[in-house]
């Protein structure tokens, strides 16, 4: 029918009123005890969805520590290594701590003398035991250290030692701590600035990752049939370091979404985030950026995967507020992001971000006032109402479907679409409902005055309402209207069709998110001329990231 084929010629400049910025984050706030901090480090671990614990360095070196359960909704500190425990200062620090299980943590740091040091904490116990040393006195360099897990049964650690060789030691109940070792030659690691990451993608298999004095970025493994093999993954000057007179805090982080996927990342020179990634199909491509250059300041980056196919990256920009970038291998379009705390709200030198739940982040920096700030992150949800104008039971189930439909295209770019309500309404005269040119350079026409006054009471402006009607007018040159969303300033709503496809009602909703423009390519949601060629059609990265900053869409 003509109708359908005219179907996204809807709205072709719709007047929206875009409601304030709202970051899909949007809930700073600061960890109650966690006054004085060093802004060299921060670990946050999950031992359950509904846990988290948090470590830091305290400007007086000692080593604290904060629990959170959702249950409780409260953050409980401990002290795990009193003051002059852990070396402080800019360029210095070294901090890790690894959940070999659920009941069970271990927490390392480096030593003002160059020593590591330990401590752990068991839930039999529910306290912290003594640290004690793990390494010698001159056994590390401040300012890195990593640790992993690689099965419940045992534990390894990384530094860079004097000789700029990265040395380790290793635990397991059989034989406690080893005496350190180094697994690559003098030189290989940078310092200082340097940075270390490691990850066990599977039992028994480590992953470690370097920068080296070059500034390019190297890699060695372990497991039953390979004793630290090495190679570069990125050439030399792809990592900030700075120089003799100026180094800065390098920054590297790697996280491991399946069992054989390996992602890397870090800040490169021009400031731009760059990355490389592994898998059996893809041995280690040359690097590339994530983001423009200028994007992040020196020192800090965290990345985490929430499931096998969605990563995020997060930094310190150079507004001094935490900025986060999303992969989702489900949504064409590649990294999309934003920034997810207000300017001014950061210190460089520190970012960790950690998923306890498939749909859930949370991120933990340094503020200006030295006290750890917190946000949270949620998958986000459309409250959607409905209103029937006239219609018959026969279209109101086949305008349910469609909406099934709608709330299936918007779930796989995580937006939830939550159908509130579905009213019938009887309102003499509306029929056929005329929207007029139904864009910004026209007012709204008596008839959607009318409608729009048919509002459900208690309706919160951030909330949806869709009007079915049995038809709109006028009919153009290319046939009649099946939808339009101009709507009132602060009253989110749209008029469509009750023929409309579920294809159209999608376009309508995405113009309330997005605003009035259209995109170019036929298999775009926001495709403005033609009937949809493909179905579903897509929703690109970026379109998502704006869904998510739209006032409309909330946790």
């Amino acid at each position: 029918m003509r109708r359908r084929s005219t179907l996204l010629l809807l709205v072709l400049l719709i007047s929206l009123i875009p409601g304030p910025t709202a970051y899909a984050w949007g809930r700073e706030r600061a960890v109650p005890p966690s006054g004085a901090v060093e802004s060299s480090g921060i670990v946050s671990l999950s031992r359950g969805p509904g846990q988290l614990d948090l470590f830091w360095i305290r400007s007086d070196g000692a080593v604290a520590t904060a629990y959170w359960s959702d249950g409780r909704q409260v953050w409980d500190p401990q002290l795990v290594a009193p003051p002059g425990s852990a070396s402080v200062g800019s360029l210095s620090g070294g901090l890790a701590a690894v959940s070999r299980n659920p009941n069970h943590l271990d927490v390392f740091w480096v030593r003002p003398d160059g020593g590591v040091s330990s401590n752990w904490w068991d839930a039999a116990s529910r306290r912290w035991a003594t640290p004690f040393p793990i390494a010698a006195a001159r056994s590390a360099l401040p300012g890195t250290l990593a640790a992993a897990s690689r099965n419940p049964d045992q534990l390894d650690v990384f530094w860079i030692g004097p000789d700029r060789a990265i040395g380790t030691t290793a635990w397991n109940p059989s034989h406690g701590w080893l005496r350190p070792w180094p697994i690559t030659t003098p030189a290989a690691a940078r310092h200082p600035a340097g940075a270390l990451s490691v990850v066990s993608r599977v039992r028994d298999q480590l992953d470690l990752f370097w920068v080296r004095p070059d500034g390019g970025v190297s890699t060695a493994w372990w497991n039953a049939r390979a004793n630290w093999p090495s190679r570069s993954i990125a050439p030399a000057g792809h990592v900030l370091v700075g120089d003799r007179t100026a180094p800065q805090r390098a920054a590297l982080t790697v996280v491991s979404r399946s069992a054989d996927q390996l992602d890397v990342f870090w800040i490169g020179p021009d400031g731009a985030v760059g990355t490389t990634a592994w898998n059996p199909r893809l041995d280690w491509p040359a690097p590339w950026p994530i983001t423009a250059p200028g994007a992040a300041r020196p020192g800090a980056l965290a990345a985490v995967a929430r499931t096998r196919t969605r990563l995020e990256v997060a930094w310190i920009s150079p507004g001094d507020r935490l900025h986060t970038m999303s992969l989702d291998d489900d949504v064409p379009g590649g990294w999309s992001g934003s920034p997810a705390t207000a300017a001014g709200s950061a210190l460089p030198g520190a970012v960790s971000l950690i998923s306890r739940r498939p749909g859930h982040l949370d991120a933990f920096w340094v503020r200006p006032d030295r006290r750890i700030g917190t946000d949270t992150w949620d998958t986000e949800h459309l409250r959607v109402h409905v209103l029937l104008v006239d219609r018959s039971e026969s279209e109101a189930v086949a305008f349910r479907t469609k909406l099934a439909d709608v709330t299936a295209l918007f779930g796989k770019v995580e937006v939830i679409v939550d159908t509130v309500s579905v009213e019938h309404r009887d309102i003499p005269g509306t029929e056929s409902v005329d929207v007029g040119a139904c864009d910004a350079e026209h007012p709204l026409t008596s008839d959607q005055t009318e409608l729009f006054g048919h509002r459900p009471d208690g309706v919160p402006d951030t909330d949806v309402v869709v009007y079915v009607v049995g038809s709109l007018l006028p009919v153009t040159s290319t046939g009649p209207i099946l939808g339009c969303a101009r709507h009132r300033p602060g009253k989110p709503e749209a008029i469509v069709d009750s023929e409309i496809s579920w294809g159209g009602l999608a376009h309508e909703i995405g113009h309330l998110l997005l605003g009035p423009g259209h995109e170019n390519n036929p298999d775009n949601l926001m495709y403005g001329s033609e009937e949809l060629r493909k179905v579903p059609p897509d929703i690109l990265s970026r379109q998502k990231t704006k869904m998510y900053t739209s006032s409309l869409t909330n946790p």
